[in-house]
Formats: C-alpha cells, sequence, structure tokens
C-alpha cells in the first residue's frame, strides 16, 4: 500500500496540470485505500479527457495500471483511451478483459467495456467474437441501439468479407439476415439515423436486390426527418434519389452547411465531392483544389474523382497535384472503413508504406524508400511449414510476431536480411524478393500517374528456410554459434543452397575456430581455445539420432557425441 501510495505521488508532480491540481486541491493524505487512489487517477484521466487532453489523459492512465486489480474502471478508461489513440487492438483487448475479469466496477459497468470489445472485433473481422460480446452485453442492460448498430455492422462485413452462413447463430444467409434485421431496427428506432448510414453504406458497395431496394424506399421516405440529426445522409442518399433536381438541391444543402444548426466550423465531408460532381455542383478544378485541403486522402476516392473530371485541364490539374502531394494516401481494400495499407509522400516522392492485413493496428510490413525506390523493410516472418507461428497481438497469445529486416542492393534484389540475431547475406540478384506492385494513379495523356504500392498477393512471405537457401552466408554473434562458444566474436556459416559446408567464428580479425561440414552435418570442428594463434583443440562429431531432421542453424542443436583431442 505505501508503494503504490508513493507511486500515486511521484505520478501527480509528473504529470501536474492546472485540471489535475484542481482535482487533488484535496488533502491527499485522506485517501485510504487503493480504491481509493484508484478513483482520483479515474477522476484526473476524466478530467483530461473532458478538455480533449488525451495524451495526458493516457499518460495519466498507464500509470494508473498498478491499480486495475482494485478497479475494472481503470481499465475500461485505459482501454477508451486506446481506441481513440489508434493503439494496437490488442492492447486495448487486454485492457478490456482485464476490467471484466476484474469485476469491480463504480463509474462504468461491463456493459460499456462489452461494447467497446465488440467494436474493436468488428475492426478485426471476428464476427462471431463481437456477436458473443453483444450476447453479453443483452445480459445486462437488454437490447438497446448501440448493440442493435454493431449487430448490423457485424451482418455487413459477413455479407462482403465473412462466411454467409453462420449456423448456429443465424437462421438466414448474411444477407437475408441483414435485411431482416435492418427493418427491425428501423421500425424499432425511428428515430435514429445510424440504420440509414448503415444501409446507405452497405447498397453502395454492392448491386442492391428487389429486397435491398425496398428498404432504400424505406429510408429514403424517413430521411428528411433525420437530416437535421446526421446531414451526411444527403450525400450518402443521393445516389439512390430518382429526382436529379432533388438529389442536387439535397447534396448541394449538406455541401452548404444549411442543413447544420450551427455550421461556423463545416467541413464537407471528402466523400461527398463524388456526388458533388456527378451533380455538376462543382467544376473539375474546384473539386481537386478541395480534394488537396487535406493531409490524408483515400485511394478510391482519388480514382472516383478523377474518372467524374470531364475536362482534360481537370484530369492534368489532378496528376500534377498528386506529383507535388506531401501526405498520406490509404486503402481500405475490403471496404469495412478500417485501411488496410496507408502510403506516405513527400512533394509527391514515396518515403513509406505501411500494411497491417489483420488491422489490429500493428503493421505486418513497413517499407521505406529511397527516391521512390524500396530501400529497407520490416516485414513479418512466416512460420516453418508444421510449425504453429506466433498469433497476432489482438489474440490471446502473448508471442511477438518476428520481422524480417530486409535492405535491398536495387529492388528486387536483396543485399541482406536481418532476422532475430542471424544476417543473412546473398550475392548480387541471387535473393529476388518484391513484396510489392505499383499502380499508377491519376495518369493522363500529358502525364504519367502517381505510382502507389500495393501489396503484391502472389508474394510468398519470408520464411527462415527461404533465406537459408539463397543465402551465402549466415553471420550471428559467436556466443551463439556452432560448437564452442566464443563472446566478443562473429560466426560465419557458407551455405550452398541452404546447405552448411563451412563456419569461422572470428574475434578481433583472427580466426578461432573452423567447422567443417559434410552433407550439412558438422563433421571436425578446430578450436583455438587459448586464443594464441595455433587451433590445438579437434572436436569430431557423430550423430546420435539418425531420425533428426533439419540442420541446428535452423532447428537449434542436434544430438551428438563430441570426441575432443588435442591432435
Amino acid at each position: 500500500m505505501r508503494n503504490r501510495l508513493l507511486f500515486f505521488l511521484i505520478s501527480f508532480f509528473m504529470l501536474g496540470s492546472t485540471s489535475a491540481q484542481h482535482i487533488f486541491a484535496e488533502d491527499w493524505t485522506e485517501l485510504r485505500g487503493d480504491a481509493a487512489i484508484a478513483e482520483r487517477y479515474l477522476l484526473w484521466a476524466e478530467d483530461a479527457i473532458a478538455a480533449e487532453q488525451w495524451s495526458q489523459a493516457l499518460a495519466v492512465l498507464e500509470r494508473a495500471v498498478d491499480f486495475n486489480d482494485v478497479s475494472s474502471d481503470i481499465s475500461y478508461l485505459f482501454a477508451f483511451v486506446l481506441s481513440h489513440e489508434n493503439k494496437n487492438r490488442g492492447s486495448i483487448l487486454q485492457a478490456l478483459r482485464q476490467a471484466i475479469e476484474t469485476r469491480r466496477w463504480t463509474r462504468y459497468s461491463e456493459a460499456d467495456a462489452r461494447l467497446l470489445q465488440a467494436r474493436q472485433f468488428i475492426a478485426l473481422r471476428r464476427y462471431s467474437s463481437a456477436l458473443e460480446c453483444l450476447a453479453a452485453r443483452r445480459e445486462y442492460i437488454g437490447d438497446d441501439p448501440d448493440s442493435a448498430m454493431l449487430r448490423l455492422e457485424v451482418l455487413k462485413g459477413l455479407v462482403f468479407n465473412g462466411p454467409v452462413l453462420l449456423p448456429g447463430l443465424f437462421a438466414l444467409p448474411a444477407p437475408a439476415e441483414f435485411r431482416l434485421r435492418m427493418l427491425q431496427t428501423m421500425d424499432r428506432y425511428p428515430r435514429d439515423p445510424r440504420p440509414l448510414r448503415i444501409l446507405f453504406d452497405y447498397a453502395a458497395r454492392r448491386e442492391p436486390a428487389e429486397d435491398d431496394a425496398a428498404l432504400i424506399t424505406l429510408a429514403l421516405r424517413r430521411l428528411p426527418f433525420l437530416l437535421e440529426i446526421d446531414g451526411d445522409l444527403a450525400w450518402m442518399a443521393a445516389p439512390f434519389i430518382a429526382d436529379v433536381a432533388e438529389a442536387r438541391r439535397l447534396v448541394g444543402a449538406y455541401r452548404s452547411g444549411s442543413l447544420l444548426a450551427e455550421a461556423s466550423d463545416f467541413r464537407p465531408t471528402p466523400a461527398s465531392l463524388v456526388p458533388a460532381l456527378n451533380l455538376g455542383l462543382l467544376d473539375d478544378l474546384d473539386a481537386v483544389e478541395e480534394l488537396f485541403a487535406r493531409e490524408t486522402l483515400d485511394k478510391d476516392l482519388i480514382i472516383s474523382i478523377g474518372r467524374l473530371l470531364r475536362s482534360e485541364e481537370g484530369r492534368d490539374s489532378l496528376v500534377r497535384r498528386l506529383h507535388t502531394f506531401t501526405g498520406t494516401i490509404t486503402e481500405d481494400e475490403d471496404q469495412d472503413g478500417y485501411p488496410e495499407s496507408r502510403a506516405i509522400y513527400r512533394q509527391g516522392v514515396l518515403y513509406e508504406y505501411h500494411y497491417d492485413a489483420d488491422q489490429d493496428g500493428i503493421d505486418e510490413m513497413v517499407i521505406v524508400f529511397d527516391s521512390g525506390a524500396p530501400h529497407r523493410a520490416q516485414i513479418a516472418t512466416l512460420p516453418e511449414a508444421g510449425q504453429l507461428g506466433p498469433i497476432s497481438s489482438s489474440s490471446h497469445s502473448p508471442l511477438p510476431i518476428p520481422h524480417s529486416q530486409i535492405h535491398w542492393e536495387r529492388y528486387p534484389s536483396v543485399e541482406k536480411v536481418v532476422l532475430g540475431n542471424d544476417t543473412y547475406l546473398f550475392p548480387p540478384r541471387g535473393f529476388l524478393f518484391s513484396p510489392i506492385v505499383f499502380e499508377e494513379l491519376g495518369a493522363t495523356e500529358n502525364f504519367n500517374g502517381l505510382l502507389y504500392p500495393r501489396r503484391d498477393a502472389q508474394s510468398q512471405g519470408i520464411t527462415r528456410r527461404m533465406l537459408s537457401y539463397f543465402a551465402v552466408s549466415v553471420q550471428r554473434p559467436s556466443n551463439l554459434g556452432f560448437g564452442v562458444k566464443f563472446d566478443g566474436g562473429v560466426e560465419y556459416l557458407y551455405l550452398e543452397r541452404g546447405v552448411p559446408y563451412r563456419a569461422e567464428v572470428i574475434i578481433d580479425g583472427m580466426v578461432v575456430s573452423i567447422t567443417e561440414f559434410e552433407n550439412g552435418r558438422p563433421l571436425v570442428q578446430r578450436v583455438d581455445m587459448t586464443l594464441n594463434g595455433r587451433m590445438d583443440t579437434v572436436r569430431r562429431f557423430l550423430r546420435q539420432n539418425e531420425e533428426q531432421a533439419g540442420y541446428p542453424w535452423i532447428y537449434g542443436p542436434l544430438d551428438y557425441q563430441i570426441d575432443e583431442s588435442g591432435d
């Protein structure tokens, strides 16, 4: 208890601010017990959130984690702030699990935790897990609008990214279940604009069926009554409004801000440029200028606007702006609202590319470019065939995913790869690895387009066995080498098509160990044990277990009998 109180006081002085001093105006000596201190941390964080000081709230809650065994609220609010700050979803889910398992709530509830948990699972495309969270939430508060909306999001995700049938969860195929639940939700919550937003997004991504058209007709009837609550519905509904004049009026009203009671700082969402261009509310040059007023652009939006530009002048303006763009272009491959990749540009030159396949907030691939060409990368390493690899950070597994540090000599020719303690070296053009391909954005008759990288679906990924096969040598610290261990040196293992034939250990420029291999198996090692320049110790290896497979530098030491002599 005394240690925790001391830690609390140190945190207070380290993170002190006007808001914190206001909360802690009372004498801290009146605090009694860990729960009371946890409550003060909670108030401090909530005050920072109210002031939109999210980084300070995060710092407070990181220090308050010492009290998460006495307060579920601490863990829940920590997860909430992590989510707001777009931290990795594994950390968010871990904090939520801690909150639920502690079961000591005062200001929040397990129902709140289950809702946030479901949102994370939807982002991870783990739709069954999201439904389980919503079912657990129902036990506490019954049916509610927030759960109903997330259930619709789950069904929408299943239509586009999941199995069509989920026996035991839904009786109907996902599209039919979506329509049924959408109708029920619209009837139960007629003043809530969220079902319409979900429906319009769903319908824009697929060819509407007859039953979809009936739902859209119902949604359009309710649209005028919900625009004051959510003005974005105006441009989202425009593609489904048969009356062009009415669609033009709604989109124009939205973009002018007249649908809002207070529009002083209103900026129309970039996606509204598409219906505005299509309906003739903007000329080409104005549309391009508005698109590039932001530092983060969506790749599909760039393509859509490029297709709608009517003049050659407008299309040339788009590609010229792309070639001088500084910022980020994102891509949402499955269009679920969570981009998997982003490319960072500086004055139109590609600088970095990030790819997060499972949308857990941890990149499986990061590539750094030099003058627009891939220079080095960090890529998740795949497990060997038959081996169980680490699970992503969003799961219960604590194992980290190993990453390979790739250095290209001239793309796609790899110079070296660092994996753990091993450095694999390759001859020129001996190992060609191209995890990405490029496509042009905005190309016109007069200008080439901007090169945008995309993960190559045909790329096999990286494995240790692949590296070993193409490498001519492997370097690693000598204290991790084969046979006798030396500190402060480097072991060089020489390979031919993945099979070792010689290993040397060098310390301060002097060779202190040489191991010869036969058919990939160690045969004899000569060692300078006294570091006097003479290899006066010989170790011979006799394999004991002929059924063992693999090489020691791949899977670890094998079982050998060692015969040492001074010959």
